[in-house]
């Protein structure tokens, strides 16, 4: 709740967290490096990973390619151990995410070589005529002469990446509402339209809640831009938004470049994802809220369609977040234009709705396994203090 509420203690305990996924991630990374099974790809990842300075480590270890290159390491090194026999498919896709581990801290290693003005061996041999970095915040490019120069992703916030054309935001992903779509290379004017989209949102949650323009800073590192349509086709102006918990400090947005998606939008849409990514990195250091199974469901009461509980707990945080956001946000521009206010007015019910039951919040979870100690105290207090707030005050 101090992260929620933006209490004093809201800083010191996102320091903790971001420390704290560090440290994790570090650790699965050593633990598969010391597997010797792997033979000589670990070695010289070993190599690489201790000649990087530590910033560029953490570069490497916060990056979501890692996160999920790790995942599946996991789950494939489960699944060996459930069966009798070996599947060489298993072995080949096992194979290929530690190289994909041993590349991505090639290209981090080149690209710190190239900033002191160095081509080393990984960038003289690759066949590629770019390289983007696995924070997704720049990208080398060969020149016809062979020389290597690197450009600077756009920027919002001060140090959000705008990601519009890497391998991770062109990838096609069919359970994906945002990556499932159409690919469509952005006009320059477009991309410069979505910059200026971005970059006004965050200035707008500084105004309204300067530690949630904090957290957005410190949980969202690359924002993946998608474009589905041209701005005059049919189904242009289909807007979507999702983070997914194996790419942590990633969001995904749709059709941002629409000029009917406006800026308050586009503001509660990288709120709603960043609280995901908060959320998530407590639960890559603390464990789940709850059992992460698909097969335990909950009924919405935001939207109606059975959601799985990890997915119904992580709704309660985004929408009490979302909602003190889009207030502080109403209270402080007196400035809004009508349609602005009439739109932040319908958010704000949107966000409330699913606090006004008549049931209680928590006991609508369909699991029978113990809560986490405080989680349900904080979600029976998020519940309470909305229902306080428009028992007295009303809607708005």
């Amino acid at each position: 709740m101090e992260i929620a509420d933006a209490t004093s203690q809201a800083a010191e305990l996102m320091d903790r967290l971001l420390w704290a996924r560090l440290e994790r991630m570090r650790g699965r990374l050593l633990a598969v490096m010391a597997k010797q099974e792997y033979g000589a790809v670990v070695r010289s990842m070993h190599w690489v990973f201790q000649s990087m300075p530590d910033s560029r480590r953490a570069r490497v270890l916060l990056s979501p390619e890692l996160c999920e290159y790790l995942i599946t390491i996991a789950r494939l090194e489960s699944e060996s151990q459930q069966v009798d026999r070996r599947s060489s498919s298993r072995e080949n896709e096992l194979s290929r995410a530690v190289v994909s581990i041993h590349e991505l801290m090639e290209r981090e290693g080149a690209l710190e070589e190239l900033t002191h003005g160095q081509t080393g061996s990984f960038l003289r041999n690759i066949r590629s005529w770019e390289i983007h970095s696995p924070a997704g915040d720049c990208v080398a490019r060969k020149s016809e002469k062979g020389s290597w120069s690197i450009h600077s992703s756009p920027m919002v916030g001060g140090c959000v990446a705008l990601d519009f054309e890497s391998p991770l935001a062109r990838h096609h992903e069919d359970s994906s509402g945002v990556m499932s779509q159409p690919s469509l290379p952005f006009t320059m004017a477009e991309r410069l339209e979505v910059q200026r989209k971005l970059e006004q949102a965050v200035a707008a949650i500084d105004q309204a809640e300067p530690l949630y323009g904090a957290l957005i800073r410190n949980f969202v590192r690359r924002i993946i831009l998608r474009k589905s349509h041209d701005i005059f086709e049919e189904g242009s102006g289909r807007f979507a938004s999702e983070h997914v918990p194996r790419h942590p400090g990633s969001i995904r947005l749709l059709n941002t470049h629409h000029p009917k998606l406006s800026v308050a939008a586009c503001m509660e849409s990288v709120m709603h994802e960043a609280t995901h990514n908060l959320l998530a990195a407590w639960e890559l250091s603390h464990g789940f809220f709850v059992p992460s199974a698909c097969a335990y469901r909950v009924v919405s009461p935001w939207s109606g369609n059975q959601i799985p509980n990890s997915s119904y707990v992580h709704s309660i945080f985004v929408y009490y977040i979302c909602h003190r956001l889009l207030k502080s946000h109403l209270r402080r521009t007196a400035e809004l234009a009508t349609p602005e206010q009439s739109h932040t007015r319908r958010r704000l019910a949107a966000c409330a709705v699913g606090f006004l039951i008549n049931q209680n919040l928590a006991s609508r979870l369909a699991t029978f396994d113990t809560l986490p100690e405080g989680i349900g105290e904080m979600m029976d207090l998020m519940q309470r203090k909305m229902k306080d707030e428009y028992r007295v005050h009303g809607p708005g």
